[in-house]
């Protein structure tokens, strides 16, 4: 997400708006920074929508008054908003409102051409890479009939960013979209994020929000009842209608419930990263994560569907719920656990230093050398923790995009040392030399905490894997998974599940 600058785009200032004896906004006062994603929560009928309307100039208000860049765009007067001052602000609804019989293209520069009087060229010209980017180039010439529901929802955003809107306005973009297709449409709005678009999004995608707003406002029955960061709002709210919405909100519908309606689960794994998962020579997929991904499937008596993932892709993912679980040497660190909730530990390990035994020195002469690691874990970070508690200079990390080639740097000498789990950085030393060469620093250790990861507030879905790992550990299953992969005699790592301290 990129910065804001907090220069107020949108200034709403004690707006009232009635229908009939209805008062359905009450005295809204709320500033949207330049740059900034706020998303609106509320439950239905609160007001959420015709908020946005107002901000768009398509409803009119008792008092008050509505100001973008700084400038009236709504008044209590009814101060009528033209077709080329409302192109400043660009709107999607629930529906696509997409015209039957014109193409993707046509539909997206009908009014670039209309309000902007631009020509077909030019409106091309502006279309087409917008277009692009959404990845949806190769279906200009289809017709709305011709695509899926998500996509017809990305060509309704391109048709508005095509007038080049100064603020982008979403009522339930995911709305009237299956399951299956939502990810595609949050996708698009995560990276109008990332590039700097101002938002305001009314969504009851709760990863979503925590993953993308700047800010989360809770409206109730007309009223801005709270408003703060994602994470306070829709975690730690301080207001009681809003921890009672939240409430409702997590316990309406459990993930469990989706993996047994649809009789698969989704569990993301890491590829190329021996033992715990990669590719065996005829082309299977095989590893710790792996045995356990199935064992889990089986319990659940449901098909399993391994979603191959890089290290820097996990909590992406799990926050935008394109797994159900995440079982890919994800240890349990206190950033992550702000934004994902992790099952019982299944195995507790230390992040190490592997190095030549002749160059092992004191931890000191370690600063500032060159250490190998895998790119996309939090192995640099958490090993930087040994050096700050004792006041050094850290290493300098390199970042490797496996952990067998972070070895291999290492066993070259083109680095000083391999950073990485001790679990893992064993299944590289395989032979009688190595195990001669190489060793663990032994001043530099810090523990680590292999957890599954799925999305927040899913108590029921976070208690049936708990009781499932449980059960896979009791009947001697896991032991089993364990010896196949790590063949180690150190009973260290076969301690019972629980909930580590991290």
């Amino acid at each position: 997400m990129s910065a804001v600058d907090k220069r107020e785009i949108i200034k709403i200032k004690n707006v009232n708006k009635s229908y009939g004896d209805v008062q359905v906004l009450k005295n809204i006062d709320l500033e949207v920074y330049n740059g900034e994603v706020l998303v609106l929560l509320g439950p239905s009928g609160s007001g959420k929508s015709t908020l946005l309307k107002i901000i768009n100039g398509l409803e009119n208000i008792q008092t008050g008054e509505v100001l973008i860049n700084e400038e009236v765009y709504n008044c209590k007067n009814g101060v009528a908003v033209s077709g080329k001052k409302r192109a400043e602000v660009g709107m999607v609804f629930q529906q696509y409102n997409l015209y039957p019989h014109m193409t993707v293209l046509d539909n997206v520069t009908l009014a670039v051409r209309k309000v902007k009087k631009k020509t077909k060229e030019d409106a091309m010209a502006i279309a087409i890479p917008i277009l692009r980017k959404v990845g949806l180039e190769e279906k200009i010439h289809f017709y709305p009939s011709q695509l899926s529901g998500g996509e017809q929802q990305r060509v309704a955003i391109v048709r508005s960013l095509a007038m080049q809107p100064k603020v982008m306005l979403f009522d339930e973009p995911t709305s009237a979209l299956d399951v299956e297709l939502i990810n595609e449409v949050l996708d698009t709005l995560i990276q109008l994020s990332k590039d700097g678009m101002t938002m305001v999004v009314v969504t009851h995608e709760l990863s979503f929000a925590r993953r993308v707003a700047t800010r989360v406002a809770f409206l109730d029955k007309g009223e801005l009842i709270e408003i703060g960061k994602p994470h306070d709002i829709i975690m730690h709210p301080k207001m009681e209608r809003t921890k009672l919405f939240m409430n409702k909100i997590h316990n309406e519908r459990s993930r469990l419930y989706d993996i047994k309606k649809r009789g698969s689960i989704n569990i993301g794994i890491v590829d190329n990263a021996p033992p715990m998962c990669f590719h065996e020579k005829g082309g299977e997929l095989i590893g710790f994560d792996v045995d356990l991904a199935h064992s889990i499937a089986r319990r659940l008596n449901v098909t399993l569907n391994l979603i191959l993932l890089k290290n820097e892709n996990r909590m992406d993912y799990i926050l935008a719920n394109k797994v159900d679980a995440c079982i890919a040497k994800l240890n349990h660190t206190k950033s992550r656990d702000k934004m994902i909730d992790f099952s019982v530990s299944y195995l507790q390990d230390c992040k190490k230093i592997l190095m030549y035994k002749d160059n092992i020195k004191s931890i000191r002469d370690l600063a500032g050398k060159d250490i190998a690691y895998s790119i996309g874990t939090s192995t640099a970070n958490e090993i930087e923790s040994c050096f700050k508690k004792c006041n050094l200079e850290k290493p300098n990390f390199i970042a490797y995009s496996s952990d067998a080639q972070a070895f291999e740097a290492m066993k070259n000498k083109l680095v000083e040392g391999y950073a990485s789990d001790e679990i893992i950085g064993n299944y590289f030393i395989t032979t009688e030399i190595d195990k001669e060469e190489f060793q663990y620093h032994p001043e530099v250790c810090c523990y680590s905490y292999f957890s599954i990861g799925v999305s927040e507030n899913d108590s029921q879905w976070l208690n049936e894997l708990n009781n499932i790992l449980l059960d896979i550990y009791d009947t001697g299953d896991y032991e089993k998974i364990f010896n196949t992969w790590f063949k180690t005699k150190d009973k260290k790592f076969l301690r019972p599940f629980e909930k580590w301290d991290v």
